[in-house]
């Protein structure tokens, strides 16, 4: 049988389009769809939303992460971002006895020792026999000036632990500071066998060997103290300092370069630069360490106070004026910049203002105790100003009853 094909109509036969109205009932199926699926499931929807048009929440650290950092800032003498990670931690772990504990050893070396006692009562709080609240006592009581109060309070705590290093170590600055010789080297000596690696240790024995003069002894240990935490100041200064008391002049402008070197615009150690030049008649540069000092810092008064005094001894009176001014901004009962002041204007041709500030200095210097060459300085330049026809408003206002001159007399605060 043979099939015929029929060449009048076409060999493959076309397919009936879809209609646009089937399109869009499928997308519409498809939106319903998902939108019932993102209704079921709210937290993806919502991290979805917040990845596509968002930044993603950072995560907050964990109290120990924040500690460990806290401790490596301390470690690196940078003290404002321990105290801050320290607090992160404590928001955390508020009643945790170790970030308290670490907590107020940055407070006391941050020169916040009130706040410290109130963190060792906090550890008391916890625990009455939690040594480190007896040791954080005594040692903020010490800072405090308070060293005949801190003894009881250590070694009440050596009731509890014998062993606790830092008691020791407290001990030993409270008896340096009421003279009990004996005392505070067998303190140091202890504080340093318990502790072998804590610089503080080293560095208390050393302040005690240093105060019965025994210097070289007291050298071996700061430079250990040094050694143990190379970016912990303290040792750094009293070494200098008593090196340079030593004569040993050098190494003491060595020291303090070593301190500049890690530090910069450390303005105590600028002055204390500048006291060495000073010492070793270097007085050109001695006056530039000054100025850096006093403007690394305006709010330190002796870096302001020791600019001054220099200036006003080169009778450079002009120069002088702005330190001192800045000095008793600091610190308004500060005697000696009040009447320095007073001087300083007086030469400058200032009468009214010199009076009054000398008046005020002459007051103050009376009301207070031992200040017998101060208040000779005073009414000298009292005196001068009376019989200065500059000054005629002042004529006679003060007897003779002096007759050095208002010049520089001391050149320490």
């Amino acid at each position: 049988m043979q099939i015929r094909r029929d060449y009048t109509q076409p060999f493959f036969r076309e397919k009936k389009r879809p209609s646009p109205l089937r399109y869009l009932l499928l997308v519409l199926l498809l939106l319903v769809g998902a939108a019932w699926w993102a209704s079921t499931q709210p937290l993806w929807l919502e991290s979805t939303v917040q990845t596509l048009f968002f930044a993603p929440p950072t995560p907050t650290p964990l109290p120990r992460q924040l500690m460990a950092w806290a401790d490596e800032a301390f470690a690196a003498g940078d003290l404002p971002r321990a105290l801050a990670l320290y607090e992160a931690a404590l928001a955390q772990r508020p009643n945790n006895p170790d970030y308290l504990y670490a907590y107020g050893q940055a407070l006391i070396e941050n020169n916040r020792p009130e706040e410290a006692l109130n963190v060792a009562q906090r550890i008391a709080e916890n625990s009455t026999q939690d040594v480190r609240a007896y040791a954080l006592r005594a040692r903020a009581m010490v800072f405090m000036g308070q060293s005949a109060s801190a003894i009881p309070v250590a070694l009440t705590g050596l009731d509890i632990n014998p062993t606790f290093g830092a008691l020791y170590e407290t001990l030993t600055r409270a008896y340096v500071a009421q003279s009990r010789w004996r005392d505070a080297l067998n303190a140091g000596k202890r504080a340093v066998e318990l502790a072998p690696q804590d610089a503080r240790a080293f560095w208390a024995y050393a302040n005690a060997l240093a105060s019965v003069a025994a210097y070289e002894e007291a050298i071996s240990y700061y430079e250990q103290a040094i050694e143990l935490a190379p970016t912990f100041m303290p040792p750094y200064f009293e070494l200098a300092f008593l090196l340079l008391s030593l004569d040993r002049n050098q190494e003491a402008i060595d020291l303090y370069d070593r301190i500049l070197g890690m530090q910069p615009r450390n303005a105590r150690a600028l002055l204390r630069q500048c006291d060495a030049y000073r010492k070793v008649g270097e007085f050109e540069r001695a006056i530039g360490l000054c100025q850096d000092a006093a403007e690394a810092d305006v709010t330190f008064v002796p870096a302001q106070y020791r600019l001054g005094i220099l200036r006003y001894s080169r009778r450079e009176f002009d120069l002088a004026e702005p330190a001192f001014v800045r000095c008793l901004e600091a610190a308004p009962d500060n005697l000696e910049c009040r009447y320095y002041l007073g001087l300083t204007r007086y030469y400058l041709g200032d009468c009214q203002s010199s009076w009054t500030l000398l008046k005020e200095s002459e007051r103050i210097a009376i009301a207070r105790e031992n200040t017998a060459d101060a208040l000779n300085i005073i009414q000298t330049g009292l005196l001068a100003i009376s019989n200065d026809a500059r000054c005629p408003a002042y004529a006679g206002r003060v007897r003779p009853t002096v007759e050095t001159t208002p010049e520089a007399e001391s050149d320490t605060p």
